[in-house]
């Protein structure tokens, strides 16, 4: 009796050895997949020209200001209200700039993805929002010239 609960126990703790090993493998950090591996999909349409660079530039201003004030609501309206060009214009530029800069693209893509966090988070902090809109802006300025635009300007 003592043996097969020996055997059980061992075997137990195989599979759940198992498990854990599969999880660690998944869900760590660096080794692991990115949202950001592949473009992001698209989200409606924008305008991808010097003015679109132009206007979300702009559009970015609302946020920053918004997070300056600490107004969380202000931030997430400028940033996501009415299918916001400003999420979209994010999006919707990643594939074409990974065809001219990978890496620019990838930056790009998590830095957004760290901003989005953080604002639906469950304490959305503005100046983690403030660095994030800034680390956004100076990137899609970046992504503007790679793409052969001139660099947007206040």
């Amino acid at each position: 009796m003592r043996r097969d609960i020996a055997l059980f126990l061992g075997l137990v703790a195989i599979i759940c050895g198992g498990v854990i090993a599969a999880v660690i493998f998944v869900f760590r950090d660096g080794g692991g997949s990115s949202v950001c591996d592949r473009p992001l999909a698209p989200l409606g349409e924008s305008e991808i020209s010097q003015t679109g660079f132009q206007t979300e530039d702009a559009g970015l201003t609302g946020v920053i200001d918004a997070a300056r004030t600490g107004n969380i609501q202000a931030v997430n309206d400028a940033f996501y209200a009415n299918n916001s060009e400003i999420h979209n214009f994010t999006y919707n530029i990643d594939q074409r700039l990974r065809e001219e800069n990978e890496k620019l693209a990838k930056e790009l893509c998590e830095a957004v993805i760290e901003l989005e966090e953080e604002l639906l988070g469950a304490q959305p902090s503005t100046d983690v929002i403030l660095v994030d809109a800034w680390r956004v802006r100076y990137l899609l300025r970046d992504a503007a010239e790679a793409l052969g635009y001139e660099r947007p300007v206040e």
